[in-house]
């Protein structure tokens, strides 16, 4: 049975990690002037190739007029391009521009930075022990959500840090 200080202890784990993540990638997002919601957008679409407003909304957890807001500001920096659907003219596809693959590219490996330079100090046990509790939480995670619940919206060829793709095959 699950112990109240182990769910606090994930929960802490959690903070952590974010607070990793978000102070190796902070500076980079404030010399290009980015938000981490516009970072993630970008992210997105760098995987996806191109979205509609509603798909973006989506994958970024958020309201469509919210999502359309963002492509403005985006867009106006021109890291992003509108054009009509070839399909259906009433919708809008977002696309990444040269400008905004310059600066995803720029901003790759930043977050992973961080969160390497704390791995570095495990020892190669306290590596696998951490991998294997991981892939052990994720698994059942999946096994209690839709995959869905877990996708990252990130197209096709999967981002590196997606879930579905980081857990076991036998998943």
């Amino acid at each position: 049975m699950l112990m109240l200080p182990d769910a606090r202890l994930l929960r802490v784990f959690h903070s952590v990690v974010s607070r990793l993540l978000s102070d190796g990638l902070t500076p980079e997002l404030a010399a290009h002037n980015l938000s981490v919601t516009q970072y993630r957008a970008l992210q997105y679409l760098a995987h996806a190739k191109q979205s509609d407003i509603s798909g973006l909304a989506t994958a970024l957890a958020t309201s469509v007029p919210a999502a359309t807001k963002l492509v403005d500001r985006l867009q106006a920096a021109d890291w992003v391009a509108r054009h009509y659907s070839v399909i259906d003219r009433r919708q809008t596809i977002v696309t990444l521009t040269e400008t905004g693959r310059s600066v995803i590219n720029q901003l790759a490996g930043c977050e992973e930075a961080a969160l390497v330079e704390i791995l570095e100090r495990l020892t190669a046990q306290e590596r696998e022990q951490l991998a294997a509790g991981m892939q052990a939480f994720s698994a059942q995670a999946v096994k209690s959500s839709a995959l869905q619940d877990l996708c990252l919206y990130c197209g096709e060829d999967h981002m590196a840090n997606c879930p579905l793709d980081v857990l076991p095959p036998s998943l």
